[in-house]
């Protein structure tokens, strides 16, 4: 079977979206500029693959996974070889999300000019949902803090602040009237025209950043991963669990192991006899030093060698830091659970970077 004619029967046979047998059509005649047969082996592909010169790593994917779905489509109804089994997908190089910043969000609303543009934006950046449910969106779909929307990966509901929701359903008009009464298309092309007016540049400037800015206030707000998934009615929480990552750096700002560990030093009580208390001098307990425990305690903790780091924000001095700080407590508390934890931590930590 010829190549191309491979792709009228995939067509034909598979139900797909416009945009989708676009993409097919795309992948189909790539291929079908080096093989008019249609390939059998593995070995064919590859080479295709080492053809595509100049074309991004995204779109290079894109056509394989069409390709690839296509081939499984042959091979089980017209009993073909499918020489895409055991082939990965080509590697894309992950590009960093682009997030408005709090100080970029407000500038975006005061762009807005009425309140047709102002709940667009506002509907975007508090319910966090796609801009492809919105064209749909009647005033009964409207609750009192919440809306639902027919997305591309089905039925969702979003909460949505209520004054919001109050003027979707007075753009609305009636239970039957669309809010805003027009395609996604037109819709992202709105927001990225109110970004320009509100002097932002660059790339990524459409509804979809604002859908990704506004989990990544959740993410470094909450540091809860449920309360993402939540906001942007994920199924799958791996899928949250980026805009964990991605705030990783923020959130580890306001972490500071030495006060987690005064904080819980005191909440055990044992703060109370080592510190000083205020009013209280007269009651301060001095503990002596005593070199043979020091030593004992100290060498139950690993040693931390030069260039020696965990992630770019935990670096060397950070872990020596650490490991003083456990042989501090761990002097005064042998033998008890957190004190073993404790070494054992930094033992993981070293063995895993070194």
């Amino acid at each position: 079977m010829k190549t191309m004619e491979a792709l009228n029967e995939v067509l034909a046979g598979k139900r797909m979206s416009e945009r989708s047998k676009s993409n097919f059509k795309y992948a189909f005649g790539s291929l079908a500029e080096v093989h008019e047969e249609l390939p059998k082996r593995p070995v064919e592909i590859n080479r295709w693959l080492v053809g595509l010169k100049g074309y991004a790593d995204q779109t290079v994917r894109l056509w394989f996974t069409c390709l690839r779905s296509g081939f499984d489509y042959l091979e089980v109804n017209y009993e073909l070889p499918n020489p895409f089994k055991g082939l990965d997908a080509p590697k894309v190089k992950k590009k960093r999300r682009r997030y408005f910043k709090a100080e970029e969000i407000v500038r975006i609303l005061r762009a807005c000019k009425g309140e047709y543009d102002g709940a667009l934006i506002m509907t975007l950046v508090d319910s966090g949902c796609r801009v492809g449910g919105l064209p749909k969106l009647k005033g009964s779909d409207v609750g009192d803090g919440w809306l639902n929307l027919a997305e591309k990966t089905g039925e969702r509901r979003y909460r949505l602040d209520g004054r919001i929701c109050e003027l979707l359903k007075r753009l609305a008009g009636s239970d039957d009237g669309l809010v805003f009464g027009t395609s996604s298309s037109a819709l992202s092309m709105r927001v990225i025209r109110i970004c320009k007016r509100a002097g932002l540049t660059g790339e990524k400037l459409g509804a979809h950043t604002l859908r990704h800015s506004s989990a990544s206030l959740v993410a470094s707000e909450t540091k809860n991963v449920m309360a993402v998934r939540a906001l942007l009615q994920h199924d799958n929480i791996q899928t949250s669990m980026i805009y964990i990552h991605d705030v990783e750096e923020e959130l580890l700002k306001g972490i500071s192991p030495l006060q987690l560990v005064a904080d819980r030093v005191k909440d055990s009580g044992y703060g109370q006899k080592q510190l000083p208390m205020e009013g209280s001098p007269d009651n301060v307990e001095v503990v002596p030093e005593d070199d043979g425990v020091m030593e004992m305690v100290s060498g139950e903790y690993a040693e931390i060698g030069d260039g020696v780091s965990v992630r770019p924000l935990l670096k060397t001095e950070d872990l020596r830091l650490l490991r003083k700080i456990m042989i501090g407590y761990a002097r005064n508390n042998i033998g008890d659970a957190v004190s073993q934890r404790g070494s054992e931590l930094l033992r993981r930590m070293v063995r895993k970077v070194k």
